[in-house]
């Protein structure tokens, strides 16, 4: 027995409190938890030169405040790819010599089909031509003015390219201009989660809220702000909301698992953290394996435990709590 009590209380007092760096919110929203090898969305397109034939040799940048940017060079067909992106938002620019430098802002919902693939068309000008008014591909910005518009899209551009403050005064000027702008509220929500300002954050997303009562990434920023804040009843009251309405978002069954083990209500919650690595992706959720290590060493269920715990390791073997695990699961292995 004494054996199980130092057991759990290593798990509490060191390995789980630990999750604190794995939860820190200048990781970015919702990438946390996934070890870093990033997403499984795909962002390609082709440049073309004036005349409208292949621009081959153009140098292709991707930057983001979430990952480290990179460049690429177009194929004979004009043709670029970037792999493995998690959801955030991106900047897109393209340089070739004699032409002036074109960009584009995309942003991957949070919440996108795993794999998804967004495709853009690049038109290379000649430096006395005018850049022609195009559509946004953004879909949040129907209706939205042109100055409030123009101000959002300057603002995905600061955060992408990782300048908060810049970010959060052009989101600010697209409100100033558009009040009722959704879209430019949870961006700055966002901005502000990841600086950790976590009141002004919230003010963010419940004004988004407000706006677009169905705003489900809002919602998600909300819950996990009030998560950072340790409000863990309104925290899986907000993440309870969100799987109700999309029950297939493996990381709100993650978050609000690991509010109710906070509340100390151990059966909820692993039902929601075995929903959650169940879940299309989920399976890559490192923290839902170690909670459900610590849930079954508290119910005294030693091989699941090991099992789970080792599930962790084989995710994120870098952890910064890796040999604690591993003297956990060896300390639990004598016990079965």
């Amino acid at each position: 027995m004494k054996g199980r009590q130092l057991i759990s209380s290593f798990f509490t007092g060191t390995i789980l409190a630990a999750c604190a760096a794995a939860l820190a919110p200048a990781q970015g929203i919702g990438d946390r938890n996934r070890p870093s090898e990033g997403g499984s969305h795909i962002i390609s397109g082709k440049v073309y030169l004036p005349n409208g034939k292949a621009a081959a040799g153009a140098r292709v940048s991707i930057s983001s405040s979430d990952i480290a940017g990179s460049t690429v060079s177009t194929d004979n067909d004009g043709g670029f790819s970037f792999s493995g992106l998690p959801g955030g938002n991106y900047w897109i620019s393209v340089a070739a010599t004699g032409f002036p430098t074109e960009s584009e802002a995309v942003t991957i919902e949070r919440f996108a089909s795993p794999g998804q693939g967004f495709q853009l068309a690049f038109h290379l000008r000649l430096l006395d031509q005018p850049k022609p008014e195009t559509a946004s591909a953004e879909p949040l910005l129907a209706g939205v003015p042109k100055e409030a518009a123009s101000r959002y899209l300057k603002g995905l551009e600061k955060a992408a390219k990782n300048d908060p403050r810049g970010a959060v005064f052009e989101f600010d000027s697209a409100i100033a201009a558009y009040s009722a702008f959704a879209a430019a509220h949870y961006q700055k929500g966002s901005v502000l989660l990841k600086a950790n300002e976590l009141d002004t954050a919230l003010a963010a997303f419940v004004r988004a809220i407000e706006i677009k009562p169905d705003f489900i990434e809002a919602k998600y920023g909300y819950g996990l702000a009030q998560f950072e804040k340790k409000n863990y009843e309104v925290a899986a009251a907000a993440f309870a909301d969100i799987v109700q309405q999309r029950k297939d978002i493996a990381e709100a069954h993650l978050y609000l698992g690991i509010s109710l083990f906070n509340l100390k209500n151990n059966n909820a919650a692993e039902s929601e953290l075995r929903t959650a690595v169940t879940a299309q992706g989920g399976e890559k959720l490192a923290l839902a394996h170690l909670y459900l290590g610590q849930i079954y060493t508290l119910k005294k269920k030693n091989v699941e435990a090991v099992s789970e715990l080792e599930k962790y390791l084989e995710l994120v073997p870098k952890a910064p709590n890796a040999n604690r695990v591993r003297s956990a699961i060896a300390d639990l292995k004598k016990l079965s």
